[in-house]
């Protein structure tokens, strides 16, 4: 009976962990390695040519790195999944690999049945972070609920206000441009200040961005 391998590509700077990634990969009857390169350039011309199921690529590489080669798979090759390692991590990459479109990030310091099992989760079409990241998220999630909870005080009509204030709006152009009163802009704008902690323009826009209000 013919088993139906997942074709793997695997792109590092670093050959050693290249050589490492291989041999954790070895003697799987359903894994095959069809491929490996030292830079994400030489990763999508391999694509181009030949099938490819599952991508496992660095995080940090100095030419282009996991991230950018990541969009570039997706908007190219939408069907091979991507599985991005790292020996390190902070938790804010994670927006930007979802938004890329990975499919999982582990800590390359995972051993090899927790490898094994990256790749078969996501081959399925589901997402999969190893077991420090995933704790890291929710911890992350656990201290954000306060300040989840601050954005909730913040109407939504002070929330257009924000967002147009962020915008160079003045309090004139506001008021026209939401059929109020320049006063009330101007009472919306003391209420904002005082629910967001600010005091400034610069302060209220640094509260929205690290809370992706705008």
């Amino acid at each position: 009976m013919t088993v139906n391998k997942l074709k793997i590509f695997i792109v590092d700077d670093h050959q050693i962990l290249i050589d490492g990634i291989e041999s954790m990969l070895k003697g799987i009857a359903e894994f095959e390695v069809v491929g490996k390169s030292l830079d994400g350039n030489l990763a999508l011309n391999f694509l181009s040519e030949n099938q490819v199921d599952v991508l496992l690529t660095d995080l940090y590489m100095p030419k282009m790195t996991g991230i950018e080669l990541t969009h570039k798979v997706k908007k190219r090759f939408p069907k091979v999944k991507v599985l991005a390692l790292s020996v390190s991590y902070d938790v804010s990459i994670v927006h930007d690999l979802m938004d890329a479109g990975i499919s999982g990030f582990i800590i390359k310091t995972i051993g090899r049945d927790e490898l094994i099992e990256a790749i078969h989760e996501i081959a399925k079409g589901n997402i999969y972070f190893s077991r420090e990241v995933s704790n890291e998220i929710l911890r992350s999630l656990s201290n954000r609920t306060d300040v989840e909870e601050e954005n909730y005080h913040l109407t939504d009509r002070e929330l257009e206000i924000v967002k147009l204030i962020a915008q160079e709006f003045s309090n004139s152009e506001i008021a026209n441009k939401l059929c109020i009163s320049e006063r009330t802009v101007e009472t919306h704008r003391k209420n904002i200040y005082r629910k967001t902690n600010t005091k400034t323009i610069v302060g209220l826009i640094k509260y929205a961005v690290e809370r992706r209000l705008i």
